[in-house]
């Protein structure tokens, strides 16, 4: 193509990159010419990348889209640097896509390994494809970036987040330099990933439009570039709130019907000869009398349709006299009605014009009429305000509302826990103090049903002080019991001196058995056995005495947990 048509193509590109409109179509993960990229999916496995075999697959390529977006990235100026995300869509976007699900890296892999076999000349398997290092990521990142803009270069990793924010990455914020100094870190990786894969869709969006408009500027008509010049008209104006497409559907139309002029006018013709060719053959296959009977009836039952249509018009002629003398009947009654409204009105422009009134009233009553509409303005602003404030005030009070219903629904919880509801509850006397909230009543006083400060109120100071009575008297059981408990271990305590005072007089005695006469062991024996039996009685009583005060211990400790529950 010569100097002009380069010229023009490459306009209509560089307008296409700086459209946000294609930044947000690939934000949003549109990969329609990715689909043709992909013929088909591949398991992801990572392996060695970008080894001397990329290098010598693109030795001596110029990129294809150096041609056509030399000045693309110089003059794509980024928005709102400072606090917001890329694209220049107004503050920091959220990155909604999966980027840290398998199945979508997986994915973003096989893309992006595709572009690069078919784009950039890589010449390995899928399994020796590896950008999770810095300096992969980097020589990736670089090559796909120079088929962008041929005329800038990235020197160092630390470029490639300014570079995205030109680009206007929507989730360019995303990437700081600390993720490209580790980009196979878990936090980093996704992030980075999901950059790459925007970057590779984005070059390859610019690719295909520019395949369409080669074909276009080539051989004319293409279906592709026409439906998308229709897209993209249809989506802008339906981001300015217009949703009538009618006009760009016309064009759309238009385009194709020009296309396919000669193939309509040709379809046409021989539309016409087939139609012409079984007429014919009807006129052979059929009777002449049968034809001449059909003609005859079509021709009595024209007649009759014009006789009935000649009648219709004579009725309708009727009508429309008797309407028009109708009308001229109402046109002399208006012309009279006018006329009386002339004299009136001459007769009060004659009074107006006998009162004295001076240009200065006339000027002072403008005034007075330009002041009343003005306050009437400033009264109209006034209103919405009061309105706007009134809103905002029935949200607060419809909030201070429910806070107050929650308060209420623990006051009565709380009556329920301590035995002041229902009214046959320990507390309540017969009364109900369940309290309920009216917000539609009359009077201050009824909003609440029952008198808290008078009536809830005496009523609770009561119940406190009944508990506090009752927790004095509990303590002072708790106290009496404890006493009892100490002089029940005493009295074990002492139970068990004796009992080991026996044991080592049992010893002694047995010791003493093997020494004295055998008159002496047999008394002796029985004495032993009167002791033994006494260690067994008071063993016995020393079981149960402990296992009174166990039971009594135990008593005490659950009249006590009764008593806290209760309160």
């Amino acid at each position: 193509m010569d100097h002009m048509q380069y010229s023009a193509l490459a306009q209509r590109r560089f307008t296409l990159a700086n459209d946000p409109n294609l930044h947000n179509v690939a934000a949003s993960g549109l990969r329609q010419p990715m689909t043709v990229l992909r013929n088909q999916p591949q398991q992801y496995t990572r392996g060695a990348f970008l080894n001397d075999s990329l290098g010598a697959g693109r030795a001596g390529r110029t990129p294809k889209l150096s041609r056509r977006t030399s000045m693309y990235v110089g003059n794509l100026q980024p928005t709102n640097q400072q606090g917001g995300g890329g694209g220049g869509l107004g503050g920091q976007i959220k990155d909604i896509r999966p980027i840290r699900d398998k199945p979508f890296q997986v994915d973003s892999i096989d893309i992006i390994y595709t572009y690069a076999k078919e784009k950039l000349g890589f010449q390995g398997e899928l399994k020796d494809f590896k950008i999770n290092t810095s300096k992969d990521y980097f020589t990736l990142f670089k090559l796909v970036y120079q088929r962008l803009d041929h005329g800038k270069d990235i020197t160092k990793i630390d470029e490639i987040a300014t570079a995205l924010r030109e680009l206007r990455y929507p989730f360019a914020n995303d990437i700081t330099k600390s993720m490209l100094q580790a980009v196979g870190s878990v936090q980093s990786w996704p992030h980075l990933l999901g950059a790459m894969r925007w970057l590779v869709e984005f070059v390859a969006t610019l690719e295909s439009i520019e395949d369409q408009d080669d074909e276009v500027e080539e051989g004319g008509f293409n279906p592709d570039s026409a439906f998308f010049k229709y897209a993209t008209t249809a989506y802008n104006l339906f981001l300015n709130g217009d949703d009538d497409y009618s006009d760009a559907l016309d064009e759309f139309d238009a385009a194709y019907d020009q296309s396919n002029a000669d193939i309509i006018a040709k379809n046409a013709e021989v539309q016409k000869e087939v139609d012409e060719l079984e007429k014919q053959l009807n006129e052979m296959n059929e009777d002449p009398l049968t034809v001449a009977q059909n003609e005859n009836k079509t021709l009595r039952s024209d007649m009759n349709k014009f006789n009935a249509y000649t009648k219709h018009l004579e009725d309708k002629i009727i009508k429309l006299k008797d309407y028009i003398i109708k009308l001229e009947e109402e046109h002399k009654g208006i012309e009279i009605e006018l006329a009386k409204v002339e004299e009136e009105k001459a007769e009060i422009q004659q009074k107006v014009d006998s009162q004295p009134i001076s240009p200065d009233d006339v000027e002072r009553m403008h005034k007075e009429s330009e002041q009343i509409t003005n306050n009437r303005n400033a009264i109209a602003t006034k209103a919405k305000e009061l309105a706007k404030l009134q809103w905002e005030k029935g949200l607060d009070l419809e909030k201070r509302i429910a806070d107050i219903e929650k308060l209420i629904q623990y006051y009565n919880t709380s009556l329920y826990r301590v035995g002041l509801l229902p009214s046959s509850a320990q507390y309540a006397d017969g009364k109900d103090y369940e309290l309920s909230l009216d917000v539609n009543a009359d009077r201050i006083d009824k909003i609440i049903s029952l008198d808290l400060r008078n009536y809830v109120r005496t009523k609770l100071s009561e119940v406190r002080e009944k508990f506090n009575s009752e927790y004095d008297k509990i303590q002072e059981q708790i106290t009496l019991i404890s006493e009892e408990i100490h002089r029940l271990s005493d009295d074990n305590a002492d139970k068990e001196i004796d009992l080991n005072t026996l044991e080592d007089n049992k010893n002694i005695l047995a010791r003493q058995f093997d020494e004295s006469e055998q008159n002496e062991i047999d008394t002796l024996a029985k004495r032993c056995t009167s002791f033994e039996q006494r260690i067994s009685q008071l063993r016995s009583e020393g079981a149960a005495v402990y296992l009174e005060w166990k039971q009594k211990s135990q008593e005490i400790q659950i009249q006590y947990v009764l008593s806290v529950l209760s309160l």
